[in-house]
């Protein structure tokens, strides 16, 4: 067998059918109730305690700090009251070493220290009148992990995800863990909300929309984790809640939907998702989130292609030479776990040329080898294999976002009054759903969008005329800002009680 022919061969173990997505989204919602219902270790339906979407009439000055799974970011914002805003940011990596610290003193010192930065840089004025006033800025914490709320302004984390792996925070408050290393800088900085990127990036999406648009009802994450929020009735959620305003008769609940069918009932688990599962820091665990996120599709490409190399008759690089660490010349990345990320799919995905020119340098790049032993053929069984782990994950990711739309009662709408004529690049101006999204893979990944839209088209709640009902946008870095904007809303609901 030739290696284009290995090569679709592997590529149609990644293929997710219309009956695959059906069958998913029925045990996706089939998870979704659950999770209302009682406290379960997957599908955690986890309260988030807001229940109000942004306007985009509100005014003031807020700050928010973003612990994602590459970069930490502090930004303050300044709602105008008409829909506009005004930024600022910063950012910062976060170094490995804290990441994996025994303890969590490290990385809420990290945070503490960089919001200190960022006041003295930026704010330095409006702190110095905040210390003399007594008055505190509100603060927004976008923590993108699972952490069970009781209110607004608490969290107990359930597990890291995302390369994170610090025991003794686990268990712990960690709007409280943060609280106590801003106190420690003397900073008048009060947590008001606990917010992850999801419902971040909504509430950013949602008070910039012109005021006569839909608000927004689900926001999602597809970037090196993913996750979902929806609004949910208040009297669909039957487990123990916290106190809570009630007045909307809606919350916004965090799915924590990358733990979806960790017992892999339904979804597509080839040869390659064992192995990227079994080298992950949590196996059998996150089992949606390894065949959609960022962190893993770039692996999983690296798995598969390490296997095609390894095959004698498929040939893949052969004749490469490969860096040698005893030279000092450092481990080649094709050897190396997670050495290979997502940005090389999305150039598979965008290279249509027929020699592949810009995949072709991208792997010379990538794996730091010569383009001298880099085949066409090699190139093009690159580009069959990325190109399918990527439609997969953009099919599954559509099945996700389809099922908590339908879970919501989004879908109510009589959409035979609406014509149907299939897929379309750009939805209709109709009055429907309106979706937020963030993330390196969905605003990135040429045509995962489209794949999206497939998949919705095909669920039977949905259909061809219900996809054409839902307008997505990017909410890009919304996830800081939303967080500011709900501490915000925050910080007026409890003054106004009082």
């Amino acid at each position: 067998m030739s290696l284009s022919q290995k090569a679709e061969s592997i590529a149609s173990e990644f293929v997710f059918s219309d009956d695959d997505v059906r069958k998913c989204s029925k045990q996706f919602i089939f998870e979704l109730d659950k999770g209302l219902k009682s406290v379960v270790p997957t599908v955690c339906q986890i309260p988030t305690y807001v229940t109000k979407v942004a306007r985009g009439t509100e005014k003031g000055v807020s700050l928010a700090v973003d612990l994602g799974g590459t970069n930490l970011r502090v930004c303050s914002v300044e709602l105008n009251g008409d829909t506009t805003l005004t930024a600022k940011h910063a950012k910062k990596v976060i170094p490995p070493g804290i990441m994996t610290a025994a303890t969590g003193a490290e990385l809420f010192h990290l945070i503490a220290h960089e919001i200190d930065q960022f006041l003295q840089l930026h704010h330095r004025d409006a702190l110095e009148k905040l210390r003399q006033s007594k008055d505190v800025l509100p603060l927004g914490f976008t923590f993108s992990y699972p952490a069970y709320q009781t209110s607004i302004n608490s969290g107990i984390l359930l597990r890291w995800t995302k390369g994170f792996v610090i025991p003794d925070v686990v268990n712990k408050d960690v709007c409280q863990l943060l609280q106590v290393a801003i106190d420690e800088f003397n900073l008048p900085v009060e947590v008001t909300a606990l917010v992850n990127d999801a419902l971040g990036a909504l509430m950013f999406r949602t008070y910039t929309l012109p005021l006569s648009q839909t608000r927004t009802s689900v926001g999602a994450i597809f970037g090196t984790g993913t996750n979902g929020v929806y609004l949910e009735k208040l009297s669909n959620i039957t487990k123990s809640l916290g106190n809570h305003d009630d007045s909307t008769g809606e919350m916004f609940i965090s799915c924590e939907w990358g733990s979806f069918d960790n017992g892999l009932l339904v979804q597509p688990n080839t040869t390659y998702d064992v192995k990227v599962d079994q080298i992950s820091m949590n196996p059998g665990n996150q089992m949606f989130e390894k065949r959609v996120s960022g962190m893993f599709q770039g692996e999983l490409l690296r798995v598969v292609l390490n296997e095609l190399y390894a095959d004698p008759d498929a040939g893949l690089f052969r004749g490469v030479q490969w860096n040698d660490p005893a030279q000092g010349e450092g481990p080649a990345p094709f050897f190396t776990p997670w050495a290979i990320d997502t940005s090389l799919l999305s150039m598979a995905a965008a290279d249509n040329a027929q020699e592949l020119p810009a995949l072709s340098k991208a792997l010379v790049e990538t794996l730091r080898i010569s383009a001298d032993h880099v085949s066409a053929d090699d190139v093009r069984a690159v580009k069959t294999i990325a190109d399918a782990i990527g439609k997969r994950a953009a099919r599954l990711a559509g099945m996700a976002i389809a099922s908590v739309l339908i879970k919501g009662g989004r879908m109510t709408v009589d959409r035979n009054l609406l014509p149907v004529t299939g897929i379309v690049e750009n939805p209709s101006d109709v009055e429907g759903v309106d979706i937020a999204v963030d993330g390196s893979v969905v605003e990135l990944y040429p045509g995962f969008e489209r794949y999206m839209r497939e998949a919705w088209s095909v669920i039977d709640d949905i259909g061809p005329a219900g996809e054409r009902m839902i307008k997505m946008g990017i909410a890009k870095d919304g996830s800081s800002i939303g967080a500011a904007i709900i501490a915000l809303i925050a910080q007026m609901d409890v003054r106004h009680i009082q």
